[in-house]
């Protein structure tokens, strides 16, 4: 299918954007001050390049790891810690990964810095004993899950509103900062390098966000089956590109089916 031109502002859905990352971080900080965790274990050499980490007091089930999403230049992991509550009431820990930003940074090091993140969560996982690994990320993070998909350590992957051709980003007000080329488009749309054989993965969108942002995982997903590769995909119903991470990561949502369901699968290959 093809992608739609359009000004790829997420604000324009909403009445009031300032309150609902607000409210985001509010959320997150009681996550913080509830839950045991390690807060910015280091992987690289700057101060962006850590990791939170948060333990789950039930039986332990594997770990997911959450990208969050600010198109590359904006928002930060502890803004996101909400999402971590029902995956850890599930058995899983969940792992808060920060990268550097642009326009300190290119896109090239953000997909740079993900890939080294996962060595070192890799390692940390080991040691945790013998369960599956899951990749999540939400708007950029769910375009940085996609193109790591691929790594050792992931068992699935789930990316949410992600970002899976670069191309259309070119003209918008998204590119200010990110100064984006046409070699990087090439070189980091995942929806230009489908792989030979897939994972599994199940893309979530909300149907209330903006028909760009739709259109992007419409367009990943027939990219990936028209190779024969199994994907899944789930819109949220009335869901736009903020309430979609509350609707997918819900003590019943659709990404926390998909959590405990390949949770279970792995335990009963692993007995």
């Amino acid at each position: 299918m093809k992608l739609l031109a359009g000004s790829y502002d997420n604000g324009s859905t909403v009445e009031d954007e300032k309150a609902i990352l607000f409210s985001f971080q509010s959320q997150s900080k009681a996550v913080y001050q509830k839950v045991c965790h390690e807060r910015d274990i280091p992987y690289g050499e700057s101060t962006r390049e850590v990791f939170d980490w948060f333990y789950t007091t039930a039986e332990y089930r594997g770990t997911l790891i959450f990208l969050h999403g600010g198109y590359w230049q904006f928002c930060n992991k502890e803004d996101f810690a909400f999402i971590a509550k029902t995956p850890l009431s599930l058995g899983f820990d969940v792992v808060l990964v920060e990268y550097a930003q642009a326009p300190v940074v290119t896109l090239t090091d953000i997909c740079q810095q993900v890939g080294i993140a996962l060595d070192a969560i890799a390692l940390r996982t080991k040691e945790r004993g013998n369960k599956p690994v899951f990749l999540s990320g939400h708007s950029a993070g769910g375009h940085l899950a996609a193109l790591w998909q691929h790594h050792p350590c992931v068992q699935a992957t789930f990316p949410v509103s992600g970002i899976f051709e670069l191309a259309p980003l070119l003209a918008t007000y998204v590119n200010r900062q990110l100064h984006l080329t046409r070699q990087q488009t090439e070189d980091f749309s995942p929806a230009r390098h489908i792989p030979p054989a897939l994972k599994p993965m199940c893309l979530f969108y909300g149907t209330a966000e903006l028909p760009e942002l739709i259109g992007q995982s419409l367009h990943y997903y027939c990219a990936l089956r028209e190779t024969g590769l199994q994907v899944g995909r789930y819109a949220v119903p009335g869901a736009n590109h903020y309430s979609v991470l509350e609707g997918v990561f819900a003590t019943d949502g659709a990404l926390c089916r998909q959590l405990s369901f390949h949770g279970e699968r792995a335990d009963a290959y692993n007995h």
